[in-house]
């Protein structure tokens, strides 16, 4: 008897592991999808607000209102409208690594994007399991919430909820107008998107076993000056916990500092009349232009403008950098880091002296007679550009960020893969990112080291969204970067805490910040 109970229960286990997962939201019902090989649940595309369509573009997010009793949460929902850079540069990438273009299908984006997807290996309410939040990267007009570096499952096998969130880019995102009225967002409305998708988290995320006291916000590149933004915003106050800013803590901060909301609105204007519109009504004409040709007039234009956070006067009262330098981001705590070779792979292959002469020169805080110094004993020039590139964008605003910070780790990627491909790419832009969420793609070379890197990574990530420190037993310990000494964690062929590097050029840096808060 006591046997048959026990297999009547072992049957039921069964079927509750791989019947559809469903949970129930706001009086829809989600129809997720259950991983066959890890019986993790994921739920595609999972709106967060109303579609930003018609006299909703250009206003920040709307409740969701078009609800169906029934959502299948079974796909991806499309990108937000965009070129195709990214993607080729995965097609690149994978030719690279001696695959094909084939690996990569066609990418399908609309302006109906403002989805959500979550995994999860928990759906009971009390599992109050970490939350991480991804913001992806590309200079806040391309990428999306599902690239193939980005899906959840692994992180959800290590113990915490994913969520990944898309957020409307380039000038459907990040552009502003004389005509908005008052009581409007103003701009920064891929902003308003990420701040609109913590809220829903916040909500429903128990529903999904995660637990909103403990959500932790991670972004790469463009994805990461969004994070140490949403750090620097009360609107964005309590919504997180906690903050990993990956390969960016330099761009649109510092001497050039934040556009301006009367930048946003020029360049409102300056679109209304790309497409001839001017007078009281150039603003609402310009919402009647189809998304497909807005968008390619607006890149003929803007192709090389990047659209960092505004300050808006809502969400960004005055710039993160000012905020940085007087202690006043949100009280979290956070890790933040850059790769070894940011820039290496772009930088022309026959790169010499002139060009490097142009990189310190177009420096905003590496512009300096002590730069040249700093890189004695350097011979490759690339690898010199990169050097200034990263340090002034990146790796330097990094050391300089936790220095200001009590709980602030910082990290230094310098794993290169193994083979042509990795020698090629190095420790590129974005490196990382297979670590993080444990998806090395069976077309690039994945050594055991690279596991072992991988499985060491995801420890420290996921321990810090669990407790707010990345340190845990077995693993070598990680110093907060205020300690004496001001180390970091390198993940490369081995993991260790050793000093900073590029001392001589982020104490250039640190000087030039310093003469621009005189």
């Amino acid at each position: 008897m006591m046997r048959s109970a026990a297999i009547a229960l072992l049957f039921m286990m069964l079927v509750a592991c791989t019947r559809q997962p469903e949970v129930n939201v706001d009086g829809e019902q989600l129809r997720g999808e259950r991983l066959d090989d890890t019986g993790i649940a994921v739920f595609r595309g999972v709106p967060f607000a109303e579609p930003p369509l018609g006299d909703l573009r250009w206003r920040s997010p709307q409740p969701l209102q078009t609800k169906v009793p029934d959502r299948n949460a079974t796909e991806f929902a499309p990108a937000c409208m965009q070129s195709m850079g990214i993607l080729e540069w995965y097609r690149d990438m994978a030719e690279l690594f001696g695959s094909t273009r084939n690996e990569f299908s066609d990418l399908a984006v609309s302006e109906d994007c403002l989805y959500l997807n979550i995994w999860t290996a928990n759906l009971d309410e009390n599992a109050r399991r970490p939350v991480m939040v991804y913001l992806h990267g590309g200079s806040n007009d391309q990428g999306w919430a599902y690239e193939p570096d980005y899906h959840g499952h692994v992180l959800a096998e290590r113990g915490v909820v994913l969520v990944s969130i898309a957020y409307r880019l380039g000038v459907f995102g990040f552009l502003s107008h004389p005509d908005i009225g008052d009581s409007e967002a103003q701009a920064n409305f891929g902003l308003w998107d990420q701040i609109a998708a913590l809220e829903w988290i916040q909500k429903n995320i128990s529903k999904f076993g995660g637990d909103p006291s403990r959500i932790t916000v991670f972004g790469e590149s463009a994805g990461s000056q969004d994070v140490l933004a949403l750090m620097a915003s009360e609107r964005a106050a309590g919504l997180f916990h906690g903050g990993i800013m990956q390969s960016n803590a330099g761009f649109g901060i510092g001497r050039r500092g934040s556009p301006s909301l009367d930048d946003e609105r020029q360049r409102g204007m300056d679109t209304a009349a790309l497409f001839g519109f001017d007078g009281t009504d150039a603003w609402q004409q310009l919402k009647s232009v189809p998304a497909s040709e807005l968008l390619a007039k607006y890149e003929e234009t803007f192709s090389s403008y990047y659209h960092s956070p505004a300050i808006d006067g809502q969400i960004l009262e005055r710039s993160v950098w000012e905020t940085i330098n007087d202690g006043g981001l949100a009280d979290i705590p956070f890790i933040i880091g850059s790769n070894g070779d940011e820039w290496y792979s772009r930088v022309p292959e026959d790169a010499g002296e002139a060009e490097l002469l142009k990189a310190i020169e177009s420096s905003s805080h590496l512009n300096s007679p002590d730069t040249l110094a700093a890189l004695q004993g350097e011979t490759d020039y690339r690898r010199a550009i990169d050097r200034i590139s990263a340090g002034n964008g990146m790796l330097c605003p990094s050391q300089y960020t936790a220095a200001q910070y009590d709980d602030a780790w910082v990290y230094h990627f310098t794993r290169i893969r193994d083979g042509e491909g990795g020698a090629t790419v190095r420790a590129y832009h974005g490196a990382e990112l297979p670590y993080v969420f444990g998806t090395h793609p069976s077309w690039m070379a994945t050594s055991d080291i690279d596991r072992h890197l991988t499985d060491q990574i995801l420890s420290y990530w996921t321990q810090f969204a669990a407790t707010g420190n990345p340190n845990l037993p077995g693993l070598p310990e990680w110093p907060s970067f205020n300690l004496p000494g001001h180390q970091v964690m390198v993940f490369g062929d081995e993991m260790t805490a050793t000093s900073a590097p590029e001392p001589d050029l982020c104490r250039i840096f640190s000087r030039s910040v310093a003469e621009t808060l005189e």
